[in-house]
């Protein structure tokens, strides 16, 4: 077998044979029809039954009213997807014809021809079926019924019940989303509605070949000393019928300096009995000609082309895939912290950190939820883009896929790649028990080695977790009874540990594979993979909630290595609100819709106790439902705020090194954890967010004493030498602080450095009527966003006065349009305003900050916006709210 390679030079390959022919069948004559046929309409490919039934007029707006009860007579029928299309003479002179359904959501029976050719049961499982018999030329027509998954899951259960038997009452779902290899909250969850849809969620094709294809490529790549390291694995595809294949494998790799490298060997492939094969190529890079790929904040996001051919040797037929790959490295570290803490509490357990190219990053997101009830719709490009650049606007360097919904379109990986968001990606297991019978295990088998082959070359990939809070919920009894602990604990195992983690290790050895989330990690594999505890403060992380405590009290949550999940819920303003209700009287606490909108049991019991723990809300105020929903709003920032810093100022005390809130994103216009509403407008928690994680930050803490603790963030890769930082006491009646004291302050870089500063409040004399505001400025720092301390509840606040708010539009620069246009809004006030809140009313633009707490006379905030306004037009679409009691 010859070899060989040529380095760093300009040669483009050239190939003048012919590529691989593909059939896409979305442009198919597509009918949808229901089980006795009283309803039969244009389908749609990609697409869903829902998404059909809408575009016919059928059945209405899936999310407006009660429409997610009122549709569910959907899922309960049986559908036959149609489609017609034609097939040409030289595509069925091919050696090789293969129909690829890429997702089919989700149990469904297939005829080509009025021929059988399969059956599918898993949405996240590309299946591939040979057709080479069944097709013709001219006119075929291919059917695909699609089983009821409601009546799939409920007549699996009958045979394999794990529980839990159902979701919440207040859910308003449907059971037994355990047996079905689909999106878990398509049969409802706590911050959504029950869809279980049925359709082609992603494309089907048909792929024309005489020899081999190309399906996908990994790449493996390992730093050592001053070298990249490169496997580049290509994972084959042929008919059954074909054995042995002489073939050409090359790769090109584009470099710095418009330098490539360029690799090739010839192949004799010997196919396996399911038509599939590997090959290999190995190259070494030298660490001078590339870019480190870095997280957002940190660095660049350098990316390489690398494209990878195969071609036959005897009629030079091509596959070819092009990807992009970053350099890096990346380790989940977990040793003892006694390294770190020394002999102490704190030092007892593991560590449990993120290192890239060799530094420990204290990472800092959120939550990601599907992007759309629907799956189909959820890869719209425009949708991710915006949800994703949100993130990184507010320093997003981790985003954590959840394990109930499902792995990511191509589109959404490449994307953070490009933005610098590592992904904890969950496989899709969810806050259930599952099953285990030969049936189920065979496509869980399936579904994780087409995961992380798809997935694995991407340089945001940062690790795998087996599921989304299952081994808590065993140790906990969330869904079992005590007595049924050993069953569970077998078949735990059987599925996370003996199934899927072979898989993960041997398809992606550099990567940690958790067998849940939260964990302890390496603890709780050491305790027979669920850990006593699996909350233990020492190791690993953790996920929490309270809604009982006063959250905006720093001094309430608990000690954690990672906090992965945590937040409070809050309403979707009342614009968005209207975007599900035409009748007013929707939009009170006593409608049926506010209540159908809340799954989360006694949700609104708890928001308004969380609300009244520090802020005054008369129930008869004529808008006490539109105060409520802006005061939800203020206590869910300020709470999600307060635990985000209690996480970050621990990196100094109990190394904790990273957080990601609960949740990203909406499906829905109902309440929830998000802290972008459905439809992409920013709650004040996004706002915040923009200033809790922000790479430098002045984080003080009230201590129960009067005391207050200040710490000094520092999240870049140089110190702070000589800031300062500014402390200002004010009256709330007054723009003029009452007194200012100046520190000096140092922080180390990539830490959390508690300062030298003394402040107490105990002794001040009339709590009630002052606030403490903090401020830092450091060479090479350009901005640090303001941090405060209210020593009193704001409900028992004095001296806040009605402010008179003036506010003037002016246009600052006019960028190119898929930017949009940015104008200077100057607000000037009289006195103190808290939680100043700008609103337009539209999706079509946003504030660079909202939410302000003023002590300034006059500040101003950018506006960006989509449609070209004039100053005037914008100054009269802003309307304002803030806190007064």
């Amino acid at each position: 077998m010859k070899t060989f390679y040529i380095v760093f030079t300009s040669i483009v390959l050239n190939f003048n044979n012919v590529f691989t022919s593909v059939l896409d069948l979305t442009n198919a004559e597509w009918t949808v029809s229901n089980k006795n046929e009283s309803i039969k309409i244009s389908g749609s490919v990609p697409g869903g039954v829902y998404t059909d039934l809408h575009k016919a007029s059928v059945i209405g707006d899936i999310l407006s009213g009660f429409n997610d009860v009122l549709t569910r007579w959907v899922a309960h029928d049986t559908w036959t997807y149609t489609g017609k299309f034609n097939v040409n003479e030289s595509q069925l002179n091919s050696l090789v014809a293969h129909m690829v359904f890429e997702g089919l959501d989700t149990v469904a029976y297939i005829e080509l021809n009025d021929h059988p050719i399969g059956t599918t049961n898993n949405m996240f499982v590309r299946y591939v079926f040979d057709v080479k018999q069944q097709l013709k030329l001219g006119e075929n027509q291919l059917t695909v019924v699609f089983e009821s998954p409601i009546k799939v899951a409920n007549s699996r259960s009958e045979k394999y019940f794990t529980a839990p038997a159902c979701v919440p009452d207040q859910y308003n779902g449907e059971c037994h989303a355990n047996q079905l290899r689909k999106m878990q909250a398509s049969f409802a969850w706590d911050w959504g509605p029950a869809f279980p849809s049925v359709g082609f969620w992603k494309p089907v094709t048909i792929e024309f070949y005489n020899n081999i294809i190309m399906r996908s490529v990994t790449t493996h790549i390992e730093k050592d000393d001053a070298f990249w390291y490169i496997k580049i694995t290509a994972h084959i595809e042929s008919s059954r019928n074909k054995k042995d294949i002489k073939s050409y494998m090359s790769a090109s790799l584009k470099l710095e300096g418009n330098q490539k490298y360029i690799i090739g060997k010839d192949l004799d492939i010997n196919t396996n009995d399911d038509g599939t094969s590997k090959a290999d190529l190995s190259m070494t890079i030298s660490q001078n000609i590339v870019k480190l790929w870095w997280p957002n904040g940190y660095g660049d996001q350098a990316l390489y082309d690398l494209d990878v051919y195969l071609s036959t040797i005897n009629d030079g037929e091509i596959s070819h895939k092009h990807l992009q790959i970053g350099f890096r490295t990346i380790e989940l570290v977990e040793e003892d912290a006694t390294k770190y803490l020394g002999n102490t509490t704190a030092g007892q357990g593991l560590t449990f950190y993120f290192k890239v190219n060799g530094y420990p990053l204290f990472m800092k997101g959120s939550n990601w939820i599907p992007a759309h009830i629907l799956p189909e719709l959820g890869s719209d490009r425009k949708r991710i883009d915006d949800l994703l650049t949100a993130a990184k606007d507010v320093h997003t360097s981790m985003i954590r896929v959840w394990g109930g919904g499902v792995y990511e379109s191509d589109y959404f990986y490449r994307r953070c790649d490009q933005l610098g968001i590592l992904v904890w990606q969950d496989f899709q297991f969810a806050c259930a028990m599952y099953p285990i019978d030969t049936e189920f295990l065979n496509s869980v088998k399936t579904e994780v080695e087409q995961t992380v082959v798809r997935l694995q070359h991407h340089p945001s990939i940062a690790l795998w977790a087996g599921n989304n809070e299952n081994e808590a919920a065993l140790r906990g009894n969330w869904y079992t009874r005590p007595q049924e602990f050993q069953r569970y604990k077998e078949e735990y195992i059987k599925l996370y540990v003996e199934t899927i983690q072979p898989i993960v290790k041997s398809l992606d050895p550099g990567r940690r594979y958790l067998v849940s989330s939260p964990s302890n990690g390496l603890e709780s594999e050491r305790e027979g993979y669920i850990a006593n505890n699996p909350y233990d403060a020492h190791y690993g992380d953790t996920h929490y909630y309270n809604y009982m405590a006063d959250n905006w009290n720093l001094n309430i949550y608990p000690l954690t290595r990672f906090a992965s999940e945590y937040g409070v819920q809050s309403l979707p303003s009342i614009s968005t609100l209207k975007t599900a209700t035409q009748d007013p009287k929707d939009l009170s606490f006593d409608s049926v819709f506010i209540r159908h909108r809340q799954h989360l049991p006694n949700g609104f019991t708890y928001m308004k106790q969380q609300i009244g723990k520090r802020l005054k809300l008369d129930e008869n105020d004529t808008k006490y439902f539109e105060k409520f929903v802006f005061y939800s709003q203020i206590s869910q920032a300020m709470s999600v705020k307060a635990e985000t810093e209690f996480y970050r100022q621990n990196q100094a005390t109990w190394h904790t090194m990273g957080v990601m809130y609960w949740q990203l994103n909406d499906v829905w216009q109902a309440p929830s954890w998000s802290s972008i509403e459905y439809g992409g407008k920013w709650k004040m928690l996004h706002y915040y967010a923009k200033s809790f994680l922000a790479p430098v930050l002045v984080s003080p803490r009230l201590l129960l004493s009067g005391d207050v603790d200040v710490y000094l963030l520092n999240d870049r890769f140089v110190p702070i030498v000589n800031g300062e930082i500014t402390v200002d006491i004010f009256n709330f009646s007054s723009l003029i602080p009452i007194r200012s004291q100046t520190y000096v302050v140092q922080a180390e870089p990539l830490r959390s450095t508690k300062q030298n500063i003394s402040i107490n409040l105990w002794n001040e004399p009339n709590k009630e009527e002052i606030f403490v505001k903090f401020s830092l400025k450091a060479d090479g720092i350009t901005s640090s966003p303001f941090n405060f301390v209210f020593p009193k509840s704001l409900k028992d606040a004095v001296g806040l006065k009605e402010p008179r708010i003036q506010i003037s539009v002016s246009k600052r620069t006019e960028g190119r349009p898929d930017n949009g246009l940015q104008y200077n809004v100057d607000i000037r006030v009289d006195t103190i305003v808290l939680f100043l809140w700008l609103e337009t009313n539209t999706n079509d633009g946003h504030f660079e900050n909202n939410g302000f707490i003023v002590t300034q006379p006059h500040i101003r905030v950018k506006y960006t916006s989509k449609t070209n306004l004039t100053p005037t037009e914008l100054e009269k679409l802003i309307t304002y709210q803030y806190y007064i009691n």
